[in-house]
């Protein structure tokens, strides 16, 4: 949006705000009277114009906008309760930057959200399937009445275009799908239980709290958390790009993931705050200023939770971790989207306060060009210099120890990561009781210490649904379970490390064969190789792991998934794992370049606004 509009806008709302302390009501007389405008309104435009500092010609520009607003919505409402037709107001911002375009619609409230879109379509000219509708932060679904999702008369409409023309129908097409099978991988991922069904490279998703600690939450709150956090990481990589239509769509999406949560969980974690902050930024970034209620309230929740989660003056994070540099980037962000809100809301003494903190801490968390240069010679990157030196407030040396020991942290997070998978992996091949419960690893280590072979133990544990009592009355009554070997139990055992997975993808073959193979071939990479030579590239699986289905195979209903389906859904998790970023604390990292030149922007626009 040009600065020009952005200034009319300020002063409307000054101006606005001035009418309703005055109690001053432009559609009633002396202001509005049979001919248009009144007398009286020239008069109070001087008025206004003196105690505003702003030119006269402009504050009668937005005397005579408000008054027409209000007439309009005068008979917008009368007309509504006659008739129950509602006028609806649109607003749509072209890809890229592009021209903002604005328009209203008369419709009835029950009509479905789908048809909400083919009306807007074609008043674009775009088909509706390239349209995405917003109302108060939240996505139209197609099939629900607008009235049953809380449209209102006289709702602000944000309109998501997809795209646009017909020579970008193909590519449209692809970014639906794509939409589509985001929202599809995440859903695998969170549907893995407790990580047992997961491929071996699937990144670690999990929520801790401010000391790197899981927490246990319900499996069902996990699984929405998990959808929530996967949907939230591809969002933020599409905002990076640049993508702010696509990725306002997957945030919101997360948004309704998150809030299936207890708020006392969402308020221990940082996690929903910085969701709402990059809500609040693709609002920013797409020109949408009819979202300022939503974007109010979800800065309000922002604040709230990074308070409670880091103290009122970040005094947790010193306590915890020493330092409160990286976080700082957080608050950044918060208070420059504050004073963005309250300068929309004409509140120019609000706005003043929020950026003013924003360019302190700008100046705080400003890097040195050369001393990141210089840890980046070291061998370090420039996201782990960057995040050193913010962490250590600019001191070189303790930044360059700083970033080793998050290293060594990371190493050791990501060992005992992996080892959490060995062992659900190795839990995994015995299958489940007859609770739907995956064997329990304490109850099997306990039986192979009295003796038994594995899986003679975890054959007793599956049918006695992990009671170590009621294992050993099955094993005396069924002494032919004593017989089962563990042959097949030893073929998973097998560690297969990423080093020699990488070796057979590199000859072209499937990581899950490729692991296959290895197991089978206890490790040894020529016989693996060997083996997915002779077989084509594709191999049955193991005995050991029939009984209890992976994730790839067999889905929540049952059916087994055929090849090119298992294929399909492992290319879903895999688009959507790629945007999860390596570095635990990247979401705490940018340049702050974008930042600060909205920064600059905004400040120039109130000083403009307070000059006569």
């Amino acid at each position: 949006m040009e600065a020009g509009s952005l200034l009319e806008e300020h002063l409307q709302v000054r101006v606005r705000d001035a009418l309703r302390r005055d109690g001053v009501k432009l559609w009633l007389e002396p202001y509005t009277d049979s001919g248009g405008a009144g007398a009286a309104l020239e008069e109070l435009g001087a008025r206004y114009s003196s105690e505003l500092s702003a030119e006269l010609s402009m504050v009668l520009g937005s005397l005579e906008t408000l008054r027409l607003h209000a007439l309009r919505r005068l008979h917008e409402q009368a007309a509504f309760k006659q008739s129950g037709v509602a006028t609806i107001r649109y607003r749509m911002a072209r890809p890229g930057g592009g021209r903002l375009e604005t328009g209203s619609l008369e419709t009835r409230l029950d009509i479905t959200g789908q048809q909400l879109k083919a009306t807007i379509g074609q008043l674009c000219d775009i088909p509706s399937v390239n349209l995405k509708l917003i109302s108060a932060g939240r996505i139209i679904e197609d099939g629900r009445s607008l009235q049953e999702q809380g449209v209102r008369p006289a709702a602000q409409i944000m309109v998501v275009p997809l795209m646009l023309t017909e020579r970008q129908a193909h590519e449209n097409e692809e970014q639906q799908l794509r939409l589509a099978r985001t929202r599809q991988g995440a859903q695998l991922l969170a549907d893995i239980d407790d990580d047992m069904e997961a491929p071996a490279n699937t990144p670690y998703l999990q929520i801790a709290d401010q000391k790197g600690n899981p927490i246990q939450i319900p499996q069902q709150e996990k699984k929405a958390l998990m959808l929530a956090m996967s949907l939230h990481e591809k969002g933020r990589a599409m905002l990076k790009r640049g993508e702010h239509s696509s990725a306002l769509l997957l945030l919101l999406d997360a948004d309704r993931e998150f809030k299936q949560c207890r708020s006392e969980l969402l308020s221990a974690v940082d996690n929903f705050a910085v969701l709402c902050l990059d809500v609040v930024w693709a609002y920013l970034r797409l020109q949408s200023l009819d979202a300022l209620p939503d974007a109010h309230d979800r800065l309000v929740s922002a604040q709230a939770t990074l308070n409670k989660c880091y103290g009122v003056n970040l005094e947790r994070l010193y306590s915890l971790k020493g330092s409160s540099g990286r976080e700082q980037a957080l608050f950044l962000r918060l208070y420059l989207l504050q004073g963005i809100v309250w300068y929309h809301q004409g509140n120019s003494e609000q706005a003043i306060h929020h950026l003013s903190q924003a360019e302190t801490l700008l100046s705080r968390l400003a890097v040195d060009g050369e001393k990141l240069a210089h840890l980046v010679s070291l061998g370090f990157t420039p996201q782990e210099a960057r995040l050193g030196l913010r962490a250590c407030e600019g001191n070189l040396e303790m930044a360059a120890t700083h970033v080793i020991q998050r290293r060594e942290e990371r190493r050791a997070m990501r060992e005992r990561e992996r080892e959490e998978r060995r062992q659900a992996r190795r839990v995994r091949r015995y299958g489940r009781t007859a609770g739907g419960h995956w064997v329990d690893t304490e109850s099997l280590r306990n039986l192979r210490a009295m003796g038994f072979a594995s899986r003679t133990a975890a054959e007793a544990l599956r049918q006695a649904d992990n009671d170590v009592h009621h294992a050993l009355q099955i094993l005396e009554d069924h002494p032919e379970l004593l017989a089962l070997s563990d042959n097949d139990a030893d073929e998973e055992s097998v560690e297969v490390t990423e080093e020699l997975l990488l070796q057979v993808m590199a000859l072209g073959f499937d990581y899950e064969m490729a692991e296959r193979a290895l197991r089978s071939a206890r490790g040894n990479l020529q016989r693996a190789v060997d083996t997915l030579v002779t077989s084509g590239g594709v191999l049955p699986p193991s005995t050991s792991s029939s009984s209890s289905s992976s994730s790839a195979t067999t889905p929540t209903d049952g059916r087994v998934r055929t090849e090119e389906e298992a294929r399909s859904e492992r290319e879903a998790m895999e688009e959507v794992t790629a945007d999860v970023p390596e570095h635990e604390e990247d979401y705490l990292d940018s340049t702050l370049q974008e930042e600060a030149e909205i920064l600059q922007t905004y400040q120039t626009l109130l000083a403009q606004a307070r000059t006569p």
